[in-house]
C-alpha cells in the first residue's frame, strides 16, 4: 500500500539511513597561505640534511659546484659545512657568524648585528627554518605562492635595502610543509643553486 504516511515514512527512514551508507563529500583543502608555511616550518624540531650547490659565474664557462651537509638547531643556529671540492664552515649561532676553512687555516668571526649587508643573507634562510615571519618581513618583501598539492611552496624574497638589492636582487626559496627543498640566490656576481635533501 502506498498512502502518504507509508511514504513519509520511507522518506525518514532514507533521511537517516542514508548519511550513514553514502560516503561524504571530500572536504575542500584550505589554500596554503604564506603564514600556514611559517607554523610548519616553525613546528620542526631542527635536524640535517645533505645539500649539493652549483654557482653559476658569468666569467666561467661550467658552474663550481660543491656538496656537504646542512644543520639546523632551533631556535638560531645553521650551519653549513662544505665537504666538497674542500672543506669549509659557515656557521651562524644567535648573534655570532663564523667562517672557518681549516685546509687554510682560516677563522673568522664576526657579530651580525655589526654587519647590516650581511645579516639578511643569514635570515633569508635561518629565519625562514625557523618560521620567523617578523624577521623575514623586516629584511624583505615576500611573494608567496602555493604550488600544486602535497604542502609545496614557493616564495621569493626581494631585499627592502637598495644597498643590499646592488648585491642580490632576489632569493628564491621552495618548500614543502615544514621542510626546504631548494634556495636560488640571484645575485651581481651570479646565479647560486642549492639543492636539499633531508635525512632521516
Amino acid at each position: 500500500m502506498n498512502s502518504p504516511r507509508r511514504r513519509a515514512l520511507l522518506a525518514l527512514v532514507l533521511a537517516l539511513v542514508l548519511p550513514l551508507v553514502l560516503p561524504a563529500p571530500p572536504a575542500l583543502a584550505a589554500p596554503l597561505t604564506l603564514e600556514g608555511a611559517m607554523a610548519a616550518l616553525a613546528a620542526e624540531p631542527g635536524g640535517t640534511a645533505s645539500f649539493t650547490e652549483e654557482k653559476a659565474i658569468p666569467q666561467l664557462d661550467i658552474p663550481l659546484p660543491s656538496s656537504g651537509t646542512l644543520s639546523w638547531t632551533p631556535p638560531d643556529r645553521l650551519e653549513k659545512h662544505t665537504t666538497f671540492p674542500e672543506e669549509e664552515i659557515l656557521r651562524a649561532d644567535g648573534d655570532r657568524l663564523l667562517f672557518a676553512q681549516p685546509g687554510r687555516g682560516i677563522r673568522r668571526e664576526l657579530s651580525l648585528d655589526q654587519s647590516p649587508e650581511i645579516r639578511p643573507l643569514v635570515e633569508s634562510v635561518r629565519a625562514t627554518l625557523a618560521g620567523d615571519l617578523p624577521v623575514l618581513r623586516r629584511y624583505f618583501e615576500i611573494d608567496f605562492r602555493p604550488e600544486g598539492e602535497a604542502g609545496r611552496w614557493r616564495m621569493v624574497l626581494t631585499p627592502l635595502s637598495a644597498r643590499l638589492r646592488v648585491a642580490v636582487q632576489g632569493i628564491e626559496i621552495t618548500g614543502q610543509g615544514g621542510g626546504l627543498r631548494h634556495v636560488v640566490t640571484r645575485a651581481s656576481e651570479g646565479v647560486t643553486r642549492l639543492a636539499i635533501t633531508p635525512r632521516p
